[in-house]
């Protein structure tokens, strides 16, 4: 699935492409996309005659801005989910297999989501509605904003019985972060992934809060991580997956001490770490 950097490289994409006339079309597949009480009205029809303003984001989701015709402020919630891609596309090519939705303007272009295995959303809307109500009013924390803190996580998680990198996970608690990233951020704080989230020292939350940050900029930086499916709005990969230390490496040689790097399984996702710099402690406490 997308994570932050994933989809802050899509936002980038639609940002650049300087989408900017009104909405004159909008087809939508037959398809039905994410199951789930949030996505089941998506209203995209209030977006007709709309003029697109800021595309954002918030967490793994999109939010892009449109003025209505009665000026109105309206908005565009995108989630990508498992296999999502948007693109811009001149109105008049031909629409590839698995394209769900093709957002019309003025200027003669679409936006246009591909979603093959359909687990992505759409929902469009008022605007503070939209920001206000689930998903995105129950997402926690931007991990890329500037008072991100080991205060701050332990805050938010330091109570839970959860392992360390399920308790990451949690939309609610800190937005953004998923699989990929939450493995790479414990190896570069050395900590054990399945270690209780409320074993943590403050020391260690501190370590863990440097670390989100460092991996998401690079992922970021590196246009995100491409294992499968993820393509930006121009249908290049990410590289961020030839830089990943430990994720998806189990058995190869741990980048810093060599060691060899275990799998392991929690809550029906994988990953990996190294027994040797991300080792249990044998104190209550990790430091």
């Amino acid at each position: 699935m997308p994570e932050l950097p994933e989809v802050e490289s899509v936002r980038r994409g639609l940002v650049a492409a300087k989408l900017q006339a009104p909405v004159c079309s909008l087809w939508r597949s037959a398809f039905k996309l994410r199951i789930g009480k949030h996505w089941e009205s998506e209203n995209l029809e209030c977006l007709r005659g709309a003029t697109p303003g800021a595309v954002g984001r918030r967490g793994k989701y999109i939010v892009w801005s449109f003025r209505g015709a009665d000026d109105a402020p309206l908005g565009l919630v995108i989630h990508l989910g498992m296999s999502g891609r948007c693109g811009v596309a001149i109105a008049s090519q031909p629409r590839v297999l698995h394209t769900h939705l093709a957002l019309g303007f003025a200027d003669g272009r679409e936006l246009r989501l591909v979603d093959p295995r359909r687990f992505g959303g759409l929902r469009a809307g008022p605007w503070e509605t939209l920001m206000t109500s689930p998903p995105i009013g129950e997402l926690g924390p931007e991990p890329l904003d500037p008072d991100l803190s080991g205060e701050l996580l332990q805050a938010r998680l330091g109570a839970s019985a959860r392992p360390i990198r399920d308790a990451l996970l949690d939309q609610e608690a800190i937005a953004g972060l998923g699989n990929i990233y939450a493995v790479e951020a414990l190896f570069l704080a050395g900590i054990h992934p399945q270690i209780e989230a409320r074993r943590l020292h403050r020391s260690a939350w501190d370590r863990l809060a440097v670390a989100i940050v460092g991996v998401l900029r690079q992922g970021i930086e590196n246009g995100g991580t491409t294992l499968k499916d993820f393509r930006n709005v121009i249908g290049e990969v990410g590289r961020n997956q030839d830089d990943l230390r430990v994720y998806g490496r189990a058995g190869e040689a741990c980048p810093r001490c060599g060691e060899a790097l275990r799998g392991f399984v929690s809550g029906g996702r994988s990953g990996a770490f190294c027994p040797r710099d991300q080792a249990r402690p044998r104190t209550r406490l990790l430091r």
